[in-house]
């Protein structure tokens, strides 16, 4: 094949794939865990670690929690092929394998995964946000820090009072808008990793176990901090708030 038919395949695989972000976007959102199901997690996990050591701080749970949803999540990622071995263990999977197949199967359950994981930090460090804020924030650090670790992202790094600040100005404008966005960046550089490997298009077959489960806690890691940032900054608001006149 002639470089320049390869250059024209390449183009029009990245055109198509860019089309279907809207897609990817709703199958994600179709399968992802929702805020309420996460604190049910979340609880679960506080419970189990409240049994086992009565007599632990909340700042030791909190921590030992978010420790083991990075772990868990990012084992589930690093599975091979997730079409088949994961759809028992985590819910939602069965359905995307019903609705559509192939690469696009692979690419929704890695972000579904990581969407989960980060919804679940969420509420685990901090259980006062609401369930919009919670759904928000999660689909925007997992998309973004998804880039980031692929050296696609923005200038402005995660888990920094810039990245915060950032996280919070994309929450009081257009998010939705926003998060379309990061799904065609993120459609964008898969297909790149396909179309240069000319391999079918999915995260599993595109970038191994191994890097899947790399990238998945790198975002877990950088999800954890961001949102004891974001914790620490609103915590901080509160306390320079102006008293009310009398």
């Amino acid at each position: 094949m002639k470089p320049r038919d390869l250059t024209l395949i390449m183009a029009q695989t990245m055109t198509d794939k860019t089309e279907n972000s809207s897609s990817l976007m709703k199958m994600v959102e179709a399968i992802a865990i929702a805020p309420e199901d996460a604190r049910v997690v979340v609880d679960q996990y506080k419970a189990q670690a409240r049994k086992s050591s009565p007599s632990i701080t909340d700042e030791a749970i909190q921590k030992l929690v978010a420790d083991k949803i990075i772990q868990r999540y990012s084992k589930l990622a690093a599975t091979s092929g997730a079409t088949t071995a994961i759809p028992g263990a985590v819910p939602g999977i069965g359905t995307a394998v019903g609705m559509i197949g192939g690469g696009a199967v692979d690419v929704s359950i890695c972000m579904k995964l990581q969407v989960d994981m980060t919804m679940c930090l969420a509420i685990a460090i901090n259980d006062g946000l609401s369930n919009e804020d919670a759904k928000h924030m999660s689909y925007i650090i997992a998309l973004y820090g998804s880039l980031e670790q692929m050296g696609s992202a923005g200038a402005t790094k995660l888990a920094t009072k810039a990245g915060v600040r950032m996280i919070n100005k994309y929450l009081t404008g257009a998010t939705l808008t926003t998060i379309k966005e990061l799904f065609k960046r993120i459609g964008i550089e898969f297909t790149k990793k396909a179309t240069l490997k000319a391999i079918p298009f999915g995260v599993g077959v595109i970038i191994g176990g191994g890097a899947n489960y790399a990238l998945t806690r790198y975002v877990g890691k950088v999800a954890r901090e961001t949102f004891l940032l974001d914790l620490k900054e609103r915590a901080e608001k509160k306390v320079h708030l102006p008293e009310p006149n009398p």
